[in-house]
């Protein structure tokens, strides 16, 4: 199970951390699981990515759509 966020007044980087620790255990078990059905850690990698670009793009879509304004937070194109 997937924690919820402790607080809502900390840092972005606060909170990036918080969510990227909280998604840990569950990501690892999604890629073990990727890894014994026979996909190579690359291949997973690369659908992960994707996955998540469609992901970041369907809720920018959601806010536009919606009239809500995104936050200041500009999000880098580049993966690292």
């Amino acid at each position: 199970m997937i924690a919820r966020p402790k607080s809502r007044t900390c840092t972005l980087a606060q909170r990036e951390l918080e969510c990227a620790t909280a998604l840990r255990e569950e990501f690892e078990l999604l890629t073990d699981l990727a890894e014994r059905a026979g996909w190579h850690w690359d291949e997973i990698a690369l659908a992960l990515l994707e996955l998540t670009d469609e992901y970041a793009a369907t809720q920018r879509a959601a806010v536009a759509v919606s009239g809500r304004r995104l936050s200041a937070v500009t999000v880098p194109k580049t993966r690292h």
